[in-house]
């Protein structure tokens, strides 16, 4: 063989090669991405309901025309009621017919919809997942929808490298959570407000929560106060400065020469308002669900030792607000006029460890999951009797769910003025908090 030919021989060769173990890799490459999709599906009990009931309803919206506006309207009818969020339920649909599904209930006709009976899924589904509820994304006006039915398995909305599964026809598919969506959809998730039999033992009036609906089993869904306009804790929006939502509305007696505004008002300390222009639950949750954590110093036991002090107790203590629902990013004012302590600096025989002069106030976006452990820490002074004054740099520890999503935090200096117009924080650009007494 002429050494021309050897070489166009191993040339050929190694094309044909090189060709091969393309198409191998590319099929591998393909496997793969299956075998992670099915693993995100299956990783619980609640997040199978999840993908299961998502990929039922992708179908029924390709099978049947007009079941996407079926779909908005079941959607919006919850919350023409008064319930804050455009959803619906899976375990409030039972058997209740409705023109939009062809004179069918919601539940039944996904049971054939794919050939295979699925009545006796979804009720297991419901027993894992009893707030399974499915959210309509996108301006409700709009007449534009997607065939796509997305999930909400606790993906971290805050984060644009996320990626988030949906099924179209029956097919799951995924993408980056950054990518805009520019038409109507809906998302299969575990509603926010929801409070499991658990929590709601230990929770005692508004947070208690309220039932939305029974199971015929005797199982009650909970939800947050808030979450229905009739027991909400938002009052109409004032968009003025010195109106609306509680406070004194008048400032300081004249006559008054205290140091700080704080001493001349003597109420109790009052978060009264606030306003955002970003809710910080994402486009893919519908609206916000915010709660605060106020912490203060109080009951701090203390020794002195060689000119200085240690604590030997406790000495910070801290409430937590109920959860505000509906919250909107444009910039309108919400009122949780949320009171906690009327704050006493000065040490008496009724008063013999006075409270410090700083409060902290950390404010938390709700996505649920499970819990874990915050930290915060509280730098303040403290006057003791007889002392002096001194300086603590203390932490305390509370408990949130996994997906809440940290906003900020501010500090609330006692002197700073409190008058009937209160004082205005703003830990993020995007947001203002105001307190005042009452």
């Amino acid at each position: 063989m002429k050494p021309t030919n050897i070489k166009l021989f191993f040339l050929a060769a190694m094309l044909i090669f090189m060709n091969s173990c393309s198409k191998d890799e590319a099929v591998l490459d393909e496997e793969s991405i299956t075998i992670e999709q099915t693993d995100l599906a299956k990783q619980s009990a609640a997040h199978e309901g999840l993908f299961e009931y998502a990929r039922l309803v992708s179908i029924a919206i390709n099978k049947h025309s007009g079941m996407n506006e079926a779909l908005q309207e079941k959607a919006l009818e919850l919350q023409s009621t008064g319930y804050y969020e455009q959803e619906f339920y899976v375990g409030m649909q039972g058997e209740t017919q409705a023109k939009g599904f062809g004179n069918n209930s919601l539940n039944s006709l996904l049971e054939d919809v794919d050939g295979e009976k699925s009545a006796v899924k979804i009720k297991d589904y419901l027993k894992t997942n009893p707030a399974m509820s499915v959210l309509l994304i996108g301006d409700a006006k709009s007449q534009k929808f997607s065939n796509r039915v997305y999930v909400d398995n606790g993906f971290d909305d805050m984060n644009p490298m996320e990626m988030i599964y949906y099924y179209e026809n029956g097919t799951l598919h995924s993408e980056s959570i950054s990518e805009e969506l520019t038409s109507n959809a809906f998302i299969v998730r575990n509603s926010e407000v929801y409070i499991n039999e658990d929590d709601a033992i230990n929770k005692t009036g508004d947070d208690a929560g309220v039932v939305l609906f029974s199971y015929a089993d005797g199982r009650s869904v909970k939800v947050n106060s808030g979450a229905v306009n009739a027991n909400s804790k938002l009052v109409p929006i004032d968009e003025e400065p010195g109106g609306g939502g509680g406070g004194s509305g008048y400032p300081p007696p004249p006559t008054c020469n205290e140091p700080c505004e704080r001493d001349c008002e003597s109420g109790t300390e009052n978060l009264w308002r606030f306003r955002t222009q970003n809710d910080y639950d994402g486009f893919w949750r519908g609206k916000g669900e915010w709660f605060f954590v106020i912490i203060w110093a109080d009951g701090a036991n203390y020794t002195l030792q060689n000119g200085g002090v240690t604590v030997t107790g406790s000495a910070l203590s801290y409430l937590r607000t109920g959860q505000i629902n509906n919250v909107r990013g444009d910039y309108s004012w919400h009122y949780p006029n949320f009171s906690s302590i009327i704050w006493d600096r000065v040490a008496s025989p009724t008063n013999p460890v006075a409270d410090g002069n700083r409060m902290k106030v950390a404010c938390f976006e709700s996505d649920g999951g499970s819990t874990q452990t915050f930290t915060a820490t509280l730098t303040y002074s403290l006057a003791t009797q007889g002392a002096g004054t001194f300086g603590f740099n203390l932490p305390i520890s509370f408990t949130i769910n996994d997906g809440d999503d940290f906003i900020g935090e501010y500090l609330v200096e006692y002197c700073h003025d409190i008058g009937s117009n209160g004082f205005i924080y703003n830990p993020e650009y995007q947001v203002d908090f105001q307190h005042n007494e009452r």
